[in-house]
């Protein structure tokens, strides 16, 4: 990307700013965020709103290493939900979905799927932590494993879009002008 993504203003506010506030919007008990590269500019990003941070010193090493970090700061927690910040289309709305959903259905697991491709958020009983720790990159291994537990959500393809080159970028923007 040649800079910061997360600190990119994505409709008048940091890309990062804009998906946790999103998801305090949803109505979860708790907000973690773990964060990383330019750590100290990210937490002054999410200044004013009602999360907690973690710093994830080997970000460099992969997406296991969040999970890691995650898991050790979520004693307690009966569940978490597990979610990216470069996903902008993703609203309010749909973590909501995740949450009600795990707390009127109760699965093991509430997994994501945007047409054909299973995809962030995710969320998972506190029974699942210790496997997310030892996880190198992301979790489609633990969801293979443990199917037969996951109930799968069906959301709009169209919101799954990560924003990893500067075209990607251009596309977010152009997308939220038009209203799309």
């Amino acid at each position: 990307m040649g800079t910061h993504k997360l600190l990119l203003p994505v409709d008048g506010e940091p890309l990062v700013r804009r998906t946790v506030r999103n998801v305090c919007d949803a109505g979860f008990d708790d907000v973690l965020v773990v964060v990383g590269c330019e750590w100290e500019t990210t937490i002054a990003a999410l200044e004013g709103l009602p999360v907690r941070h973690a710093v994830n010193a080997e970000y460099a090493s992969g997406m296991g290493s969040s999970f890691r970090t995650a898991v050790s700061h979520l004693a307690g927690s009966r569940a978490a939900m597990f979610a990216l910040a470069d996903h902008p289309f993703v609203t309010a709305n749909e973590y909501r979905t995740i949450l009600e959903t795990y707390r009127d259905r109760s699965p093991a697991i509430v997994s994501v799927r945007y047409g054909d491709v299973m995809a962030p958020p995710h969320l998972f009983e506190s029974e699942f932590f210790p496997e997310l720790a030892r996880l190198q990159h992301g979790a489609r291994s633990l969801l293979q494993r443990h199917h037969d537990r996951t109930l799968v959500l069906q959301f709009p393809p169209d919101l799954l879009m990560d924003m990893d080159t500067p075209e990607d970028y251009e596309i977010v923007k152009s997308r939220l002008a038009s209203g799309r």
